[in-house]
């Protein structure tokens, strides 16, 4: 009978949430506080519900660290702390909290393409890859997308390798071109590096290849 009237409450209060009706939100709340006070996680999610319709942003931070702490409502904190630091540009931070949530719950909707989304501000390549393998192996994403993902990170991270080390960067747009095939910006990388490391036989073999593939 508590239970089911602690509910009740909690019911009220998101409808008046949804209603942007601030008052009668916070007297359901305390309401069914009385009620559940053993359950702390539907009050944390009121308390967020109610700080974002105030733009109390400050107290809403607060409530997700809170949100963390407990396995009931972790991964809710991780996705509420993401999204703030996502609205502030604060991309790193952003991608702290998403990647927590993305070990948690890879499968969250949308949330593998935030984090790809974070990941070409940040330019952090390496993680591209961490949780593209993720991805692929929870299905999350098919083959071609892994592979199409895996490429760029490679061919990003051969572009920074290429001034300290031009063997690494030749053997990452290798596997780059190996996962996405004649890409031409991938065959330009690549037929570069081999003419800066005299290899010119070969590289003028790629650019044949290349050619006689794609004529255009």
């Amino acid at each position: 009978k508590k239970l089911e009237r602690g509910y009740l409450h909690f019911v009220e209060a998101m409808i008046a949430i949804a209603n942007k009706d601030n008052k009668n939100a916070s007297k359901s709340h305390k309401k069914m506080n009385s009620f559940l006070n053993n359950d702390p996680s539907l009050s944390l999610l009121l308390k967020s519900e109610v700080y974002k319709i105030e733009k109390n942003y400050s107290a809403l931070s607060d409530i997700y660290e809170t949100m963390i702490k407990s396995k009931k409502t972790e991964a809710l904190g991780y996705r509420g702390l993401m999204e703030q630091n996502l609205k502030n540009q604060d991309f790193h931070h952003a991608f702290l909290y998403g990647e927590k949530l993305f070990n948690i719950n890879p499968s969250i909707e949308k949330l593998y393409e935030t984090l790809t989304y974070i990941i070409a501000k940040t330019k952090n390549w390496n993680q591209l890859i961490n949780i593209t393998d993720k991805a692929y192996s929870n299905k999350i994403i098919k083959k071609e997308e892994a592979n199409e993902n895996k490429s760029i990170a490679l061919f990003e991270i051969a572009k920074i390798k290429m001034k300290s080390d031009r063997n690494e960067a030749i053997n990452l747009i290798e596997k780059a071109i190996s996962l996405k095939g004649n890409f031409s910006p991938y065959i330009k990388l690549y037929t570069q590096l081999l003419f800066a490391s005299k290899n010119n036989t070969k590289a003028q073999k790629i650019l044949k290849k290349y050619w006689s593939q794609s004529p255009n």
